[in-house]
């Protein structure tokens, strides 16, 4: 894997939109998990490869040509715009690239300020103009956001040419790579929406570290361009002769902390031009990092073809514990109760329905450890919308006939999910025997998931604890319930087939497979008020990312699910303890299957009685210490950025401060107290003091204010009406004084408007600077709202009369 970065500045005004609109504004930008806008890595690679794509026909002449070919195996094949049957594997592409994103220090002073991250951007009105008419079309006007220019955002990149050319020497091809991207970032001038119009233009530059500058390498060399090296097939088969490591009935557990450093999109189902996203993190999904960390110790497909390694699926943390899927024999009031408020909670395995009282079933979420005295934490993942389009060269614009427009939910980035890694002891032994500290290996990043090559996908795993990880234990075996009851909960889905071995959703085929599991007889328990069964099934779909076509789809019991049984015969706890641990039904390795028993949440008989603790779940306090970003030094409260950043960062606190500025002048001006203890105007009867003749003549001169040496106009204005009797009556009070003092104190206005500084601050001497360039129009904004309100109110006196 070879990394580079990429380095855009944007030269003006851009927009990446969401897709979506907010109150007054028909199209926002797009934003990150940290509320501030950066550029999509699709957005990156799609411009990026316009722009190979030009400097690929430059070097080849045409549309054909040894330059055109590597163009695919950089970015991949398009198999969606393929226009006549696919007979070959669609090239993966080497090429990925990451979403670009403002400077970290810039961000992380952004992010303790809302008021900064607001005014990053500004809204832009549009209209569309009528071509007969010449003017503007009625019921047209949009209200558009935009960033401000002057932005430099970073975003990382690799060239790994191991997954689908694992026998190619990188060093052989890849000044080729580098010469191709480097010409194709430069032929990018505009970016994003509304490019044709001003907006998004840009520089991209690549940096390949210290290996000379490729542009230079491509001059001399354009015309030995190498042959496009042969795609490698997958090979999957497993083989099956080596059969030592079957379980032998003992586990080892490793727990696995899982968190994510993109949004993930894991496909549950597609509905339209929607890909609907799961909230946990499937098992199958981190089999391809478990065979690139083991597979050197122990053969992966065999331990998971002889049920011997089982990977459970991630879900969301509570409580330093992975989530367990909410029964659906929970049910909370429908008006004032349920999970979500931590009350008014029945379990219906075991309390009967209130009379008078709606219920309504829990669907979602999981909850956290189980403590008897009160209810258990209940966390969900809120997913996230992504809107994306496809272009279409000949017309530059979205079109069905690329893919048009698409939305992807996805899990977003900075949450945290638990899974645990359970091995044989055989499969342990063995991987001990090549690696006695095998469980560090597990400890790395990868991507997973649909469009894991960009924007999407970016996981950290970390071995639950160094504790944990050498004092692996076995789990622990479940309580025979002394009523001889049996209660099962579905912690994943469970796929299970019928007598033709079909799936299927049949609750006694699932209660035959348990029973010849356990060696037990097992009945559905009647009872004349409970349930005693709450089953749901889900219908899972996925997506072969390199063919561009859609998996078989899994059918089976929705996690959650819920039954209890009357048993009949005696119940082995050991038997009872390897179904919990070995999951029952099909791809049992993948985290399906997975089952608890006996829970004490299912067996409680006075859920309803009880409430959450208000103490758990309860956000830590953050670091409330506030980061300026200085030009020269690097202090504890000072961080020591580029001229770039520091500029940029110059020009958000401006505009914050200039919206400061208006709403408090124009909230101040509201006030008649206010205004005559500013500026000493006032109404007296119906007429206003001084007429509004003269207020006029104020706002008149105070347009000359642009910097604090022009006070001399006003305060020589001032004296020219003092010096003559007829117009200095018609100034009530020592009105005149007290707009000289407005003028000529510098510090006044500020006073006036009391702004908090520190929450539209970003640099270390931002505050005085500001003041001194905003002075002039802060005095001026004060006084023309004061005079504007002034005459509304003025107004509605005289009506009233």
């Amino acid at each position: 894997m070879i990394p580079f970065s990429l380095t855009i500045t944007m030269h003006s005004d851009w927009h990446v939109g969401s897709g979506t609109g907010r109150a007054e504004l028909d199209s926002i930008v797009q934003r990150d998990a940290d509320d501030l806008p950066y550029l999509p890595a699709k957005t990156l690679t799609g411009i990026l490869r316009d722009g190979c794509e030009q400097a690929a026909q430059a070097l080849d002449g045409g549309l054909t040509g040894q330059w055109n070919d590597w163009l695919n195996v950089l970015f991949g094949d398009q198999p969606a715009l393929a226009t006549t049957p696919l007979e070959n594997e669609p090239r993966p592409a080497i090429v990925s690239i990451h979403s670009a994103r403002l400077d970290e220090n810039l961000r992380q002073a952004l992010g303790q300020k809302q008021e900064l991250r607001t005014a990053i951007a500004f809204m832009k009105p549009g209209v569309a103009i009528d071509p007969e008419s010449g003017c503007a079309k009625e019921d047209y006007l949009r209200f558009e956001e935009m960033v401000r220019q002057g932005a430099t955002l970073t975003a990382e990149a690799q060239v790994n040419f191991s997954d689908a050319y694992p026998g190619l020497s990188p060093n052989q091809y890849l000044p080729f790579v580098q010469g191709l991207l480097t010409a194709g970032a430069k032929m990018v001038q505009r970016l994003g929406g509304k490019r044709r119009r001003g907006n998004g233009r840009c520089e991209i530059q690549l940096d390949w570290g210290d290996n000379g500058d490729p542009l230079v390498w491509l001059q001399n060399n354009y015309g030995q361009v190498p042959d496009v090296p042969e795609l490698q097939p997958t090979n999957c088969a497993v083989s099956l002769l080596n059969n030592t490591l079957n379980t032998d009935g003992t586990w080892v557990t490793v727990p696995l902390t899982v968190i994510t450093e993109s949004p993930l999109v894991l496909p549950a189902r597609t509905v339209g031009n929607l890909v609907e996203c799961l909230d946990y993190i499937p098992g199958r999904y981190l089999l391809r990092y478990l065979h690139k960390k083991l597979g050197n110790c122990v053969n992966i497909s065999q331990a998971i073809a002889n049920n011997a390694l089982i990977l459970t699926n991630a879900t969301l943390e509570i409580d330093q514990q992975p989530g367990r899927p909410t029964p659906f024999c929970l049910f909370g009031e429908k008006l004032d109760g349920g999970l979500s408020k931590g009350r008014n909670l029945y379990n219906r395995f075991q309390e009967v329905s209130p009379q008078g009282i709606q219920l309504k079933g829990e669907r979602g979420g999981y909850l956290g450890p189980w403590t008897n005295n009160a209810l258990p934490a209940y966390g969900k993942v809120d997913l996230a919308l992504y809107t994306h389009n496809t272009i279409k060269d000949e017309i530059q614009r979205p079109s069905e006939d690329v893919g048009g427009l698409y939305s992807y939910e996805a899990i977003p980035a900075g949450l945290t999910f638990q899974a645990e890694l359970r091995v044989s002891a055989a499969v342990n032994q063995q991987l001990s025997t090549n690696d006695p500290n095998w469980h560090d290996l597990l400890t790395g990043k990868t991507r997973i998931g649909q469009s894991k090559k960009d924007q999407y996908g970016g996981v950290k795993i970390t071995v639950g604890s160094s504790s944990a990880s050498v004092k692996t234990q076995l789990v622990k075996s479940q309580d025979i319930d002394s009523n001889n009851l049996l209660y099962v909960w579905f912690l994943s889905d469970v796929l299970m087939r019928g007598d033709r071995l079909n799936p299927t959703l049949n609750p006694d085929d699932f209660t035959q497979a348990l029973e010849k599991e356990l060696g037990v007889s097992l009945e559905l328990r009647e009872h004349p008020t409970c349930f005693s069964m709450m089953v749901r099934q889900r219908r899972t779909e996925s997506w072969q990312v390199r063919w561009g076509l859609p998996r078989p789809s899994l059918l089976g019991w929705q996690a959650g699910s819920c039954l209890v049984y009357t048993v009949e015969g005696n119940l082995d706890p050991n038997k009872l303890k390897q179904v919990a641990i070995r999951g029952m039904g099909d791809r049992r390795a993948e985290g399906y299957g997975q089952l608890s028993f006996n829970d004490p949440l299912l067996t409680d008989q006075n859920l309803s009685q009880k409430q959450r603790n208000s103490n758990v779940g309860k956000s830590k306090t953050q670091n409330t210490t506030a980061i300026l970003l200085s030009k020269n030094k690097n202090t504890q409260i000072t961080t020591q950025v580029s001229d770039d950043v520091f500029k940029y960062a110059r020009l958000i606190e401006k505009a914050a401060w200039r919206e400061a500025i208006q709403s408090k002048a124009l909230a101040i001006a509201q006030s008649p107290q206010k205004r005559e203890e500013v500026l000493g105007i006032k109404i007296s009867g119906e007429d206003s003091c001084p007429p509004m003749s003269q207020l006029g003549g104020l706002r008149s001169v105070l347009g000359k204010l642009r910097k604090r040496n022009d006070s001399s106009a006003i305060t020589s204005w001032i004296t020219a009406l003092e010096n003559v009797e007829n117009r200095r009556e018609k100034w009530p009070g020592n009105s005149l004084r007290q707009i000289k003092d407005l003028v000529t104190d510098t510090n006044k206005i500020w006073q006036i408007l009391n702004l908090d500084s520190k929450k539209l601050t970003l640099t270390d001497d931002g505050t005085s600077k500001l003041q001194a360039t905003l002075w002039a129009e802060a005095v001026r904004t004060l006084v023309d709202a004061m005079i504007r309100a002034h005459k509304r109110d003025l107004e509605k006196v005289q009506q009233n009369h």
